[in-house]
Formats: structure tokens, C-alpha cells, sequence
């Protein structure tokens, strides 16, 4: 009895799918408890003489640090020294702050070789405060296990040829597990990178000669034969009676001005539950070159804040497509209208 090879494709991938997110999950279940496990040890150290009010646990994503946030009261005064002292892993920062007046108790706390301790003679009883401690954290694969992003291909979503519009999605995955805990789970400045192929709009606005001009430079950086190279030699004479022959290198610096972060960002929108965060030059479309020319892609990175209560966000970035090609096209002293009359002639020729 044979099996049909597309019926077999689809239970293997089927298969497949339900064991990528058991492992998901079991790794979900097992990094949770690793990073709570700190904030546990806490709690039973602390009850004797604290009454526990609160917990959040806070993960800084960008940072990779896990923030545990314990609302204490202290049960009894203590007029001499004591301390109670947490040893099971050395904090990156720790802070105890009285909530009424929000004052800042530094020498209620103190790092140790192996951990840190609080200085009960140093609180008030009855008083309540908020004890915050910071930890790295070590497995670069949680926040994955923990967020589902949905990143956007190249061919951005648009009814409006003046601007691309790129969808982003971000959401909790086992909601059920982080729900068992009995903490307010917060993932704070979730990152979201979206890459915008820029090369396209500026192979499109480029003058012709101009790219002749450099691709000519990477025909020279390359090793060629005798007749190779002279026939190089020979095309680049004749480049030098071209338009903008000689200002190559002015104007490419001043189309690399257009990819600096802080210009590129007036060209993009970051809407809806994200907010923008930073831009980064992708790599060099002619990269055989001493010196940078334009990127292939623009890199935007988002952020938004996910939670229990929010468990899922959506955003929407926007390049202004036509807005930048404008700003290309006045690096070369290209006139709009001259185009827009070319343009029309064709299409009448046509």
C-alpha cells in the first residue's frame, strides 16, 4: 500500500510543527523558571521579616536585563545592625525606595561578593517600600522564546505610490504559561527591524552616466588583464568628458549625508502600537570601493511594550518613498519638470 508523497510532505511539516513548538514552549516553561527562580529565593528569604505587598518582573529587552520590582513592609524595628542577605547571584544594580516621598534609601543596600544584602535597621516598620534588583540576562534565545515577530518581506503593502508602507506584529507566545506566575510580567522596548531596500529607489534616479561613471571605478579595483585594462583606461577618457565627471566624489558625499540617521528619519513613520527607535546604514551597494557610495538597505528599528494585559501589538512603518527620491534627485541637479515633459512625450509617442 503506497502513500501519497504530497499527504506524506504534509504530516512530516505537520509533524515537524508541533515538535518546533513543544521544544518552544518547553524552553518557554524552562526560561521562565530560570527567571524567576531569583525572585523566588528572594520572597522566602525576605518573609520573616518583611511583609511581601507586590512583585513585577520587568524584562529591558534591548538591554537583556530582568528587573525584579518587591513591594516590602518590615514587620519589626531593629535599633542594632542586621541585615538580611541574599546570596544566590550578584546583581547588576539594586535600589530600595521608600514610597511615600519616593526617596531613595542607598545606604539601605548593599552589593556583596555573592549577591547582595538590606540593612533592617536602616527601615522603618509599617513603611512600605519598593525593592528593585537587576540581572543580566545570560540566554541570548529568551526574548524569541517568549515574543512572536512577524517581519514584513521586501514588497511593502501600499495603496499610495508616494509612500511604502511595512506591517509589523508582535505578540506573547504561551500566554498560559507566563500566566501560571503570580507576577506582572512586562517586556519593556521589544525591538522590531525592518529593512527598506533603498538601492531601488536610487538605481532608479541615478543618472545613467553617473553609474557608468562608478561602475567603471569598480571595473578598475577588480584585477584585470593588459587588454582589459586598457580598454578601461580608454572608456574612463571618455567618462571624463561626461556630466559629472570630476564631482563624483562631492556628490557622493553628498548622497551619503542622505543616509545618515539623522536625515533618513524624516523619511519614515512609525504608526500604531510601535514607536520609532533608530535607523542603521545597511551594507555598501558597491562594496569593491575604497570609499562609500549608497547602502542597499536602510535598517528601521521599532519598539513597542508588551504585557499580560497587552499581550500583542501591531504597527504600520511608512517611507516616504517619493519624498526621498526628491532629495536624491537634487544631489544631481535633476529638474522635475524637464522628466515629467520626457515622460509625457513617451507616453504620447506610445
Amino acid at each position: 500500500m503506497s502513500i501519497d508523497s504530497g499527504v506524506a510532505d504534509t504530516a512530516l511539516k505537520a509533524a515537524l510543527g508541533v515538535g518546533a513548538s513543544a521544544a518552544g514552549k518547553e524552553f518557554a516553561e524552562r526560561a521562565i523558571k530560570s527567571i524567576v527562580k531569583k525572585a523566588d529565593s528572594v520572597e522566602q528569604i525576605f518573609r520573616d521579616d518583611f511583609k511581601i505587598d507586590g512583585q513585577e518582573m520587568t524584562v529591558l529587552c534591548p538591554e537583556s536585563i530582568q528587573k525584579f520590582s518587591i513591594a516590602l513592609t518590615p514587620k519589626t524595628s531593629h535599633l542594632l545592625p542586621k541585615s538580611v542577605k541574599f546570596s544566590y547571584g550578584v546583581p547588576i544594580r539594586i535600589e530600595i525606595r521608600q514610597v511615600m516621598g519616593l526617596l531613595n534609601l542607598s545606604d539601605a543596600v548593599e552589593i556583596t561578593a555573592n549577591g547582595f544584602k538590606v540593612k533592617l535597621n536602616k527601615l522603618n516598620p509599617g513603611e512600605l517600600y519598593i525593592l528593585d534588583v537587576e540581572y543580566h540576562i545570560d540566554d541570548h534565545r529568551f526574548l524569541d522564546s517568549l515574543v512572536d515577530r512577524t517581519f514584513p518581506r521586501d514588497v511593502p503593502h501600499t495603496s499610495d505610490e508616494s509612500i511604502r508602507q511595512y506591517e509589523m506584529s508582535a505578540q506573547l507566545k504561551h500566554l498560559s504559561v507566563l500566566k501560571q506566575k503570580y507576577y506582572n510580567v512586562n517586556l519593556r522596548d521589544v525591538d522590531f527591524t525592518v529593512d527598506i531596500a533603498v538601492h531601488q529607489d536610487v538605481k532608479t534616479t541615478v543618472p545613467g552616466i553617473f553609474r557608468q561613471q562608478l561602475e567603471t571605478l569598480v571595473e578598475f579595483s577588480k584585477k584585470k588583464g593588459r587588454s582589459e585594462k586598457f580598454k578601461l583606461m580608454m572608456r574612463s577618457l571618455q567618462l571624463q568628458n561626461q556630466k559629472y565627471a570630476g564631482k563624483e566624489l562631492d556628490i557622493l558625499e553628498n548622497l551619503h549625508e542622505l543616509f545618515t540617521p539623522m536625515k533618513f528619519k524624516r523619511f519614515v513613520d512609525v504608526l500604531k502600537d510601535f514607536h520609532y527607535s533608530d535607523c542603521m546604514r545597511g551594507s555598501d551597494f558597491y562594496d569593491t570601493l575604497p570609499f562609500p557610495t549608497w547602502p542597499k538597505s536602510m535598517k528601521i528599528v521599532s519598539r513597542t511594550d508588551l504585557n499580560l494585559e497587552r499581550p500583542a501589538a501591531d504597527g504600520v512603518l511608512a517611507y516616504n518613498h517619493a519624498d526621498f527620491v526628491s532629495e536624491i534627485e537634487k544631489v544631481f541637479n535633476i529638474d522635475k519638470n524637464s522628466k515629467m515633459k520626457k515622460k509625457d512625450s513617451k507616453m504620447q509617442n506610445k
